[in-house]
């Protein structure tokens, strides 16, 4: 579950280093023409926005599963249930934000892999004992990489630092 508390700190963490003070040739090579670098500045802000406070919650929430998953399935099952829901009031806010094509393609791509996920952790949190529960691992291990290439690619988009490992 450690890559799982990872995969979240991907989701926003590498936020905490914040954006740099312009975007410029080391800048967004996707956005292309259509948004210019002020644009994209602001948009890196919105994005900075939701991320950083999402990040704060799922990261409270995956230690409060790896606290439980072992000795109390009901809490385990309210953490997972805590996590989906702040990730569906992630996807939620990033879907209003007025990206460019460009970078709208990797926000939808961003969600998609955020809903797969979101369904296996509802799932997981309707697992019937803690076996079952932690049998989820690998699958939740996988579904938090698909989300965090997407990340990735995002915050290049946005001219952001990669996510901190930390």
């Amino acid at each position: 579950r450690a890559l799982a508390a990872a995969a979240l700190v991907f989701l926003a963490c590498g936020c905490a280093q914040g954006r740099p003070g312009s975007v410029g040739a080391a800048g967004p090579t996707s956005a292309g023409p259509t948004a210019s670098a002020a644009r994209i500045a602001v948009l890196a802000d919105q994005y900075l926005a939701i991320a950083i406070p999402a990040n704060h919650r799922l990261d409270t929430e995956v230690d409060g599963f790896t606290d439980h998953e072992r000795d109390d399935l009901a809490a385990a099952e309210s953490d997972l249930q805590a996590e989906a829901g702040t990730e569906r009031s992630f996807d939620l806010r990033l879907t209003k934000i007025g990206f460019p094509p460009e970078i709208a393609g990797i926000a939808r791509t961003l969600v998609l892999a955020n809903q797969s996920r979101i369904a296996l952790t509802d799932r997981e949190a309707r697992s019937a004992s803690i076996a079952e529960l932690r049998s989820f691992n690998s699958q939740h291990r996988a579904a938090d990489d698909a989300v965090e290439v997407q990340v990735r690619l995002i915050r290049r988009a946005l001219g952001l630092p990669p996510p901190s490992d930390s």
